[in-house]
């Protein structure tokens, strides 16, 4: 696709594919909310297509551009649109009755079940000037949802909803793509809600395609980890939790084979999460140190040794993690870990690509988010 929007060319390719979600992500401005706009139909798309699996939505070639109305597309932002006049139950019965949908969404799930998942039972009366911010959003989702949409798009749906009441709505919005079997477009500027709810991410700077792939693997890599504003530099490791230590309030992740002990983590044994780890809270070792305060060491490889030109006091040291084999390691795990190191640590220690090493950082440093899939089962 090739949109405009003021001051900026935006050019992309994206894929979200059925049960995923796709965050576009960047700093202010670099075209994600225009890309979404310009699926939905809502921005004139210079050049390229929208297609909804085989059904074209929009093509320059032939001349197709379909309404938004006749797109299918569920569409949700941060002003969750409702009909002023309306109650809560009447919104969510107009899509469906626009569409045409039936009162059967998904596999198990009627407009009954729907208001029941999204807790709207006690709201259905009330018009939405009557109802909190959060509570607007789901109801707006609920809407959305009852079309019977093909796909969902969501541009910072949290953006208006008071901080302590964003945990509960977030885990909701996380179990969508899943639970509907959708494809999902969102954007949001706090990467917290993007490592929540996104399977994979695209990269934008200065409307261009920095960077795609799954989140774990993006945000992991240090290159690219510049075109994110906000974002406190660091790594995506994805695991499952394996124990709780109730005494000292943690909890213990399987990561690659290897043991990381987390604060305590209020999901059950077995559940998939993703730990954030920023760069600058790690340390990097030849040999499992003895004296160290680091609570976790984790084996690995080095992979990559980055230093910023010949100035300036921190390089960044991309490290393989490994899992343990009987009596070797194997590094064919996919994940990656990276720490802010100084440049003398750097030069004294000779760092070079393909050494084996140890990883260091303290129990306190992890964050720990649940995977959207895990959500969707529990929810």
């Amino acid at each position: 696709m090739h949109v405009r929007q003021p001051g900026l060319e935006v050019q992309a390719q994206l894929r979200a594919s059925p049960g995923r979600v796709s965050a576009l992500v960047g700093r202010l401005e670099n075209g994600q909310r225009a890309l979404l706009e310009a699926v939905a139909g809502l921005r004139p798309v210079l050049s390229g297509r929208v297609a909804l699996g085989a059904d074209a939505l929009f093509d320059s070639r032939s001349g197709l551009n379909l309404a938004p109305d006749r797109r299918r597309l569920g569409w949700l932002d941060s002003d969750a649109h409702l009909f002023p006049h309306l109650t809560i139950k009447q919104n969510l019965t107009y899509g469906a009755r626009a569409q045409g949908a039936r009162m059967s969404i998904s596999p198990g799930m009627d407009v009954a079940s729907l208001v029941k998942w999204l807790d709207l039972g006690a709201m259905l009366e009330h018009r939405p000037h009557e109802i909190s911010a959060a509570q607007r959003v789901r109801a707006a989702l609920g809407r959305a949802l009852a079309a019977d949409p093909q796909g969902l798009l969501m541009s910072d749906p949290l953006g208006r909803v008071p901080e302590p009441d964003r945990p509960a709505l977030l885990e909701r919005l996380a179990q969508v793509a899943h639970r509907f079997n959708l494809p999902v477009l969102m954007t949001t500027p706090r990467m917290d809600e993007v490592i929540c709810m996104a399977d994979d991410v695209v990269i934008l700077h200065d409307g261009r395609m920095a960077g795609a792939g799954p989140v774990s693997q993006i945000l992991s890599d240090v290159s690219l980890s510049t075109f994110l504003e906000g974002f406190h530099a660091g790594s995506i490791l994805e695991g499952t939790v394996t124990r709780h230590d109730i005494e000292w309030l943690l909890s213990e992740v399987d990561v690659c084979g290897q043991c990381v002990v987390v604060p305590a983590a209020l999901h059950p044994v077995g559940t998939r999460v993703r730990l954030k780890v920023r760069a600058r809270d790690m340390s990097l070792h030849r040999e499992v140190p003895t004296d160290s305060s680091s609570t976790n060491v984790l084996r690995g490889r080095i992979s990559q040794v980055m230093l910023a030109g010949q100035s300036g006091t921190y390089g960044a040291v991309s490290v393989e993690l490994a899992r343990e084999l009987d009596e070797r390691l194997d590094f064919k795990t996919g994940a990656q870990i990276w720490g802010l190191v100084t440049r003398q640590a750097i030069q004294q220690m000779n760092w070079q690509p393909g050494e084996p090493c140890v990883v260091g950082f303290n129990a306190m440093a992890a964050q720990v988010t649940p995977l959207p899939w895990t959500s969707s089962k529990r929810g």
